[in-house]
């Protein structure tokens, strides 16, 4: 095969969920998720956002195997997976309400269609709801989807990111939820001080949970500029 032929395949990590996941990209925020993550990972892996506006883990369940077969078409490996959904689903409207024994077995569903696939999986669910600028929601509520989601992780012994928890810890006090408008930006969308929180606690995670996954673990793609070997550029360039 000549130099010509070579491919660079970048193997990498999935974000998948609903309106939360699609807005980590938006670096308008000041910080955001998936930005830091890319920078983490920058000649590691590529993170990928599917997040879909308005989608439960109803959509999720006919979605993801097509995703995940197009993000490995071209020969690269996922090695991770968020899973991100609950806000949504327990949604008091008609529209994305899912019950929330169901839920749970969406779940399930999810989880296994990434293990099936040998790739690494994270759970993560819905974090608060500031009630005093949201109707259709609430944290309660979002604490029971939450709760769910730590079962089914528990079920299939994958990591768990409590978001809720996180969120809850910032309060003063049980009754301060003044706190939720630096974390949220219209009573349910995170703001840069939310992503980065989610960021911290998803790189702990991954550190602790899978080690492999450290960035300092992982192969670089492509040789450092200082490596090259300038008089045999192609050699140098894809030894190994």
């Amino acid at each position: 095969m000549t130099h010509n032929q070579k491919k660079v395949t970048v193997n990498k990590v999935i974000l998948f969920g609903d309106s939360i996941t699609e807005l980590s990209s938006n670096q308008e925020y000041g910080f955001n998720l998936a930005p830091a993550l890319q920078h983490e990972y920058f000649r590691k892996l590529q993170v990928i956002t599917h997040g879909y506006g308005g989608y439960n883990t109803e959509h999720a369940r006919y979605i993801l195997d097509p995703i995940l077969d197009a993000e490995t078409a071209g020969g690269s490996t996922i090695r991770l997976i968020t899973i991100f959904f609950g806000t949504n689903d327990s949604a008091e409207n008609n529209q994305q309400y899912v019950p929330l024994e169901r839920y749970a077995e969406n779940l399930q569903f999810l989880t296994t269609q990434a293990l099936r696939r040998n790739i690494a999986v994270i759970l993560i669910g819905p974090a608060l709801i500031d009630e005093d600028r949201v109707t259709d929601r609430s944290t309660r509520s979002n604490r029971a989807y939450s709760e769910a989601a730590r079962e089914v992780a528990k079920k299939f012994n994958v990591p768990f990111l409590d978001l809720g928890k996180a969120f809850a810890a910032l309060a003063t006090n049980e009754r301060d939820r003044e706190y939720l408008g630096d974390l949220l930006s219209d009573g349910v969308h995170f703001t840069g001080k939310a992503y980065k929180i989610m960021y911290e606690m998803l790189l702990r995670i991954i550190r602790e949970e899978y080690p492999a996954l450290r960035t300092e673990n992982l192969p670089t793609i492509l040789p450092h500029i200082l490596d090259i070997d300038h008089t045999d550029l192609p050699a140098s360039l894809w030894r190994g």
